[in-house]
C-alpha cells in the first residue's frame, strides 16, 4: 500500500502515513456549517514580469507560509492553494462556536502580514479577501483524495473576493450577522456577483472591537446570583494581600454559566463594594493591589500577563 501524497510504502490498515502524516482513512461526506475564506494576491502578474521565476516562487512561498500561519493560529485549515489564491475553511474538519469570528480576525491579520511583507521586502503586492458562511458538503474528492468543501457558499466567497478592493476584507450577510458584535463593519450595499442571479449583501470588515475572547460589556443587564463564586474571588484576593503573595485566579466552567460576567470589572467592583472587609483593604492600599485581567481563548494561544 502506498501513500497517495508522498508515495511512501505504508502498512495495511494504517490511518496515517508514517513518512508524511497524510491521512489515509477516507472521510465520509457530511454537511457542515462552515466559514470559507478566499484570498487572492493582487500584483502577482506584475511581480512575475520582471523577476526570475525562481525568485517569484520563493516570494510567493514565503508569503503563503505566513498567511497559512495566520489561518492556523485562529483555528482554520488551509483547504487549497491555487496559483496566487489561498482558500481556508473554518469549521471543518474541526468546528468551534465562533468560527465566523475566527475567520474574520484571521483575514484582518493576513492583511497586516501582507502589509509588513510589502514594507520589508518592497514586493508591491496587496491582498483581496472574501468570506462567507453557510452550509456546505465536505469530504474527500475521489480524484486526488483531498478533503475539501463544495457548495454555493464557496462560490460566493470567491465572488466577494473578486469584488473586494485590494487591501480589504468583504464578508457575506451571514458572516456579518454572526460577528457584528465583535467586528466593526461598514456596509458596501448589494453586489451583483458574476454567475449569481440574486445580489449579495456585502460588508467591509474594518477592525475587531477587542482581542480574541473579549466581549463587550452588557452593563444594562443586571447580574443575578453567583454570590458563592463572588465570595470565593473576594476571599482569594483578600488572602493574597494579607499573605503578600501574588495570585493567579482562573475561572472555568461550561459555556454560558457567567464566567465573563464574574471576571468583568463592573461586577467585581460591585461585589467588592458590598463587602466591608475588602473595602478596608482597598481603602489604604489602592496603589499596591494591582489586578490584571487576560482572556484565555484557544485562538489566541498562550496568555502573557503584563503589568
Amino acid at each position: 500500500m502506498q501513500c497517495p501524497a508522498c508515495q511512501a510504502e505504508v502498512v495495511d490498515g494504517a490511518r496515517f502515513c508514517s513518512a508524511c502524516g497524510h491521512e489515509l482513512a477516507r472521510r465520509a461526506d457530511e454537511r457542515r456549517v462552515v466559514t470559507v475564506l478566499f484570498a487572492d494576491i493582487v500584483g502577482f502578474t506584475g511581480l512575475s514580469e520582471d523577476r526570475d521565476p525562481e525568485q517569484v516562487k520563493n516570494l510567493v512561498d514565503s508569503c503563503f507560509a505566513r498567511l497559512a500561519d495566520d489561518i492556523t493560529s485562529f483555528g482554520g485549515r488551509v483547504d487549497k492553494v491555487v496559483g496566487d489564491a489561498i482558500v481556508a475553511l473554518f469549521g471543518a474538519p474541526i468546528a468551534h462556536e465562533d468560527d465566523a469570528e475566527r475567520a474574520v480576525r484571521a483575514a484582518l491579520r493576513m492583511q497586516e502580514t501582507v502589509g509588513r511583507l510589502d514594507v520589508d521586502d518592497g514586493v508591491g503586492i496587496r491582498l483581496r479577501i472574501g468570506i462567507n458562511t453557510g452550509e456546505v458538503l465536505v469530504g474527500a474528492m475521489t480524484a486526488g483524495d483531498d478533503y475539501t468543501a463544495m457548495g454555493d457558499v464557496v462560490n460566493t466567497a470567491s465572488r466577494l473576493q473578486t469584488a473586494a478592493e485590494p487591501g480589504t476584507v468583504l464578508v457575506g450577510p451571514i458572516t456579518h450577522e454572526a460577528t457584528q458584535e465583535f467586528i466593526r463593519y461598514r456596509s458596501v450595499g448589494q453586489l451583483h456577483a458574476r454567475g449569481r442571479e440574486a445580489p449579495v449583501t456585502a460588508y467591509r470588515a474594518l477592525a475587531p472591537y477587542g482581542r480574541p475572547g473579549e466581549r463587550r460589556a452588557s452593563a444594562e443587564l443586571p447580574f443575578v446570583g453567583r454570590e458563592r463564586e463572588l465570595d470565593l474571588v473576594t476571599l482569594a484576593i483578600t488572602n493574597a494581600y494579607e499573605t503578600r503573595r501574588g495570585l493567579l485566579l482562573g475561572i472555568t466552567g461550561e459555556a454560558g454559566v457567567g464566567k465573563s460576567r464574574i471576571a468583568a470589572g463592573d461586577v467585581l467592583s460591585a461585589a467588592f463594594c458590598c463587602r466591608a472587609n475588602f473595602i478596608q483593604i482597598v481603602a489604604g492600599t489602592r496603589e499596591i493591589v494591582t489586578v490584571t485581567r487576560e482572556p484565555c481563548d484557544a485562538a489566541s494561544g498562550p496568555v502573557t500577563l503584563r503589568r
